[in-house]
């Protein structure tokens, strides 16, 4: 059983069986009888969120504050390479540095790569003899909306 009220605060568990509610400043005055508490939630009943935020609170706030920060900073790195890009065209400079990174200009080229879904479709014996199957590890996707 866990309190709905510690869910997304630092606490983890009812503070009727927490041992820092006496010194805890929002540990619930309801906790402190022998009745079932109202504000008590089975763990089966939790939301995917609600487990995140009673297991790892401060992790899931500061990955949040990062994930939201590196995607402005990424916009930000976007517009500043854009306007690199035009500068470096402009006045036909090709490579140049500073004490911290170097900056070279990549002209326009073309690419060649198979189409797998019309060699799937049109060859699959082929796209099977050529389909080569890798191992990924487990990870988070973090999206901003």
């Amino acid at each position: 059983m866990i309190c709905k009220q510690a869910l997304g605060s630092d606490c983890y568990k009812c503070c009727r069986y927490c041992d820092k509610k006496h010194n805890c400043d929002d540990a619930c005055d309801i906790c402190d009888g022998t009745d079932i508490c109202e504000d008590m939630i089975n763990e089966s009943e939790m939301t995917e969120l609600q487990v995140m935020q009673s297991a790892i609170p401060d992790a899931l706030e500061e990955i949040t504050s990062i994930t939201i920060e590196k995607k402005k900073l990424e916009e930000k790195e976007k517009m500043m390479r854009e306007k690199l890009l035009a500068a470096m065209e402009k006045n036909n400079i090709k490579k140049f540095e500073n004490e911290f990174v170097s900056f070279t200009y990549i002209a326009p080229t073309t690419r060649n790569s198979v189409d797998s879904k019309k060699l799937k479709e049109k060859h699959p014996d082929i796209y099977d003899e050529c389909l080569k199957t890798s191992k990924v590890s487990a990870s988070v996707k973090i999206a901003v909306k």
